[in-house]
């Protein structure tokens, strides 16, 4: 399975709203590729210190790659550790940013090769 997470600022589904503070974010929508089917989740570490709680709470809902518009320092060598791969890209919706991650237009902010299901 293979599931992305996206930050986004309200609970809408697939039109829920990209937030571009990754670890602030109130919710993360969650995305099964090989379901096609989209979760809500709250974000319950949103106003805890640093950046391991979001990252840990994805991490333990199977999380395998964060599709965002930007993402801190910390936090990005903290997604590297558990395994997750970061991309890049602007979007409005959710829904938006998995079409881009589904052709390949997000970038991998590891070595900046195109990013998206393979």
């Amino acid at each position: 399975m293979t599931t992305v997470a996206i930050p986004v600022k309200d609970d809408k589904g697939p039109e829920s709203s990209l937030d571009h503070h990754f670890s602030r974010a109130p919710f993360y929508a969650l995305y099964d590729i090989e379901n096609e089917s989209f979760t809500i989740i709250k974000n319950e570490a949103a106003n805890k210190p640093g950046h391991e709680g979001p990252l840990e709470l994805l991490d333990g809902r199977g999380v395998t790659a964060v599709l965002c518009a930007g993402i801190g320092p910390g936090a990005l060598d903290f997604a590297a550790e558990l395994g997750m791969t970061v991309c890049f890209g602007r979007a409005q919706t959710a829904s938006d940013m998995i079409g881009m991650y589904e052709a390949r237009e997000l970038e991998n902010v590891s070595d900046g090769s195109p990013c998206g299901r393979n």
